[in-house]
């Protein structure tokens, strides 16, 4: 681990707003969804395979939102490290290769460690609640699918980051920055809202889908999740396998427009990279 890595962590994991807004504003909902909107007795054996259920959807939408949180600091965090690459690569030990592998483990890194506290207050809290301790079903099935998301998330940022240093709109960066967390958002409206099967279209929507299943075992739906958890009412079932092969085409999509971009900016040169 060299010291770019480690200061590229530590970055992240210390920078107030993003502390702020992924920890604290989501804490904040974490809160209100157990304490204020779920009002559900675990009296009997259905009820308290609800009350698991529902905590799966808490920890997998907030989390979702919290790494969206994250995904706007990491554009920001992209865009000026972008400027600095050419000389970190040419003037210290760090190559192209190794910069561009080393920033994109610290920013996992940070991601992944935003979400898992999320994740750890939902099951931590709705103990205290409910005295259920509601662990994964498939716990290293919820790992991948974080990795997943925060993989496509990455990409994402770094595709935003470019796009803006390429177009030379640099005034622009505060509102591209927050397309993630609109995403997320969008996402999250699944709560709500049925989307159909634009959620094997729209980056991170087939997510929820994935943590709710790999969380409790239950096929969910395309969306209206609360429907689907307290209504007897029919609701379609997500394809499981459409929503992966949805992430996957997601990362792969957003890779390659960063390496085109990467390309066309004046950052790590992409002809220098070594495989």
């Amino acid at each position: 681990m060299t010291l770019y890595l480690k200061l590229k962590i530590k970055d992240l994991l210390t920078n107030p707003e993003l502390l702020g807004w992924s920890i604290g504003f989501i804490e904040f909902w974490v809160v209100m969804w157990i304490f204020v909107f779920s009002q559900i007795p675990a009296e009997t054996a259905w009820n308290i395979y609800v009350v698991k259920t529902n905590i799966s959807m808490a920890f997998s939408f907030l989390g979702l939102l919290s790494m969206s949180s994250v995904a706007v600091g990491l554009t920001y965090s992209i865009f000026y490290t972008s400027r600095a690459a050419r000389y970190i690569t040419k003037f210290t030990r760090v190559g192209p290769l190794k910069f561009m592998i080393e920033d994109f483990l610290g920013s996992l890194v940070a991601i992944l460690i935003f979400a898992f506290t999320i994740f750890v207050s939902v099951i931590g809290l709705s103990y205290v609640k409910w005295g259920i301790l509601a662990l994964p079903e498939n716990p290293f099935g919820v790992l991948v699918d974080l990795v997943l998301g925060g993989i496509a998330l990455y990409w994402l940022a770094y595709t935003l980051a470019l796009a803006v240093i390429v177009s030379r709109r640099t005034k622009a960066l505060t509102m591209t920055s927050y397309i993630p967390l609109i995403i997320g958002f969008i996402a999250y409206s699944q709560l709500w809202i049925d989307l159909g099967n634009l959620i094997y279209i729209i980056p991170l929507c087939p997510l929820p889908a994935l943590l709710t299943y790999h969380g409790t075992g239950a096929y969910p739906p395309t969306g209206a999740y609360f429907t689907w958890l307290s209504s007897s009412d029919t609701v379609t079932a997500a394809n499981l396998r459409l929503a992966a092969i949805s992430v996957f085409t997601s990362i792969i999509i957003f890779t390659t427009l960063s390496l085109i971009l990467l390309r066309k900016s004046r950052g790590v040169p992409l002809e220098e990279i070594r495989l």
